[in-house]
């Protein structure tokens, strides 16, 4: 799986030619390629398709992914407006990409032409880390607690999660901060008195003495982050991302299988570039059944979607009368991988 800056074709034939002489295999020339955009590659999500990779369950299937880096805007120097994948995938320049459930919601209902294929995520998981002082969902009225955005849906299953713990919005004072680095930052300096947090973020949380109240898919089945495509490209590529999804859902049940444990726990040490210790205490969070993280395979679960669908109109991000959830996914890609 080469990496490589967007526009850059230069760029390109030298990943290709990386790639085949790092990995002891030449690249075929009649290797099919898909080019999928990433925000972040140290993600623990991003856990499938490094394995399918290392694995060569993508290779197996003719398929060349080719990883295209891209940075935020919350972590762009200031003054840069980098370019989003979205942005990139309507121009044609990636193929594929992942995104939160909600927020493709979000953008389909603007007008956006994506459309999810296949279940990346099914929970989220993260966490909502509080101060030691902070012994209980109580204690956290008339406090602040850092979160996303609005619109997102880590926002709306922490708020969900307050609810389930008798902790409406008017009981805290809830502070938008996008990124879990400088949501920890906010918790550590203690203006923040808990803070939702994904993996490893969490992890330097309680190093530092915080501890977790809860876990946000407490609140039920949701449906955390899809992989997603430009609805006329994946309609003209339908046996690439086919592949895509036959691939990375072999990965899911290879990481799910307690007999490959040591192989993934090393896979997970270098992708993420973390210490074997903490590199199982993020495995254990996915291993653990009830935490429901990834799926057992890649066809949606429509009740899932259409909690998630329910829970944006609870919260105000969507008006009624609620959309299908046919709307934002196509199922027939992860039938045709027989998933």
């Amino acid at each position: 799986m080469s990496t490589f800056p967007v526009g850059s074709s230069v760029m390109i034939v030298l990943a290709l030619a990386a790639f085949g002489a790092g990995s002891g295999r030449a690249v075929s020339a009649a290797e099919v390629t898909l080019r999928y955009g990433i925000d972040d590659d140290r993600n623990i999500n991003r856990l499938p398709q490094v394995v399918a990779e290392r694995e060569g369950m993508f290779a197996r299937e003719g398929l060349e992914v080719q990883v295209v880096p891209f940075t935020v805007s919350f972590r762009a120097p200031p003054g840069a407006k980098p370019i989003t994948m979205r942005e990139a995938m309507a121009k044609g320049e990636i193929d594929m990409s992942r995104q939160q459930l909600p927020l493709l919601i979000n953008d389909v209902m603007a007008g956006g032409k994506f459309v999810g294929v296949s279940v990346a995520v099914s929970n989220p998981l993260y966490f909502l880390a509080a101060r030691r002082e902070i012994a209980s969902f109580a204690d956290l009225k008339g406090r602040t607690i850092s979160i996303t955005n609005p619109r997102d849906g880590i926002t709306v299953w922490t708020r969900k999660l307050l609810a389930l713990h008798r902790l409406d919005d008017a009981d805290v004072n809830l502070k938008n901060i996008a990124g879990s680095e400088a949501r920890l930052s906010c918790l550590n300096s203690g203006e923040c008195a808990a803070a939702s947090l994904a993996q490893p973020a969490i992890l330097d949380a309680l190093a530092a003495g915080s501890h977790a109240l809860g876990v946000t898919n407490e609140i039920g089945p949701q449906l955390y982050q899809v992989d997603i495509a430009e609805a006329g490209w994946a309609a003209a590529h339908r046996d690439t991302v086919v592949k895509y999804i036959r691939a990375t859902a072999t990965a899911m049940r290879f990481i799910q299988d307690s007999k490959n444990r040591e192989e993934v726990v090393k896979i997970t040490m270098e992708f993420m570039k973390e210490s074997e210790d903490r590199s199982r205490q993020m495995l254990a969070y996915i291993w653990d059944a009830k935490n429901r993280v990834l799926p057992q395979q890649a066809a949606f679960d429509m009740n899932s979607i259409k909690a998630t669908i329910s829970l944006l109109g609870e919260y105000g991000v969507l008006k009624q009368p609620l959309p299908t959830p046919e709307r934002f996914i196509d199922p027939t890609y992860a039938a045709a991988a027989g998933q």
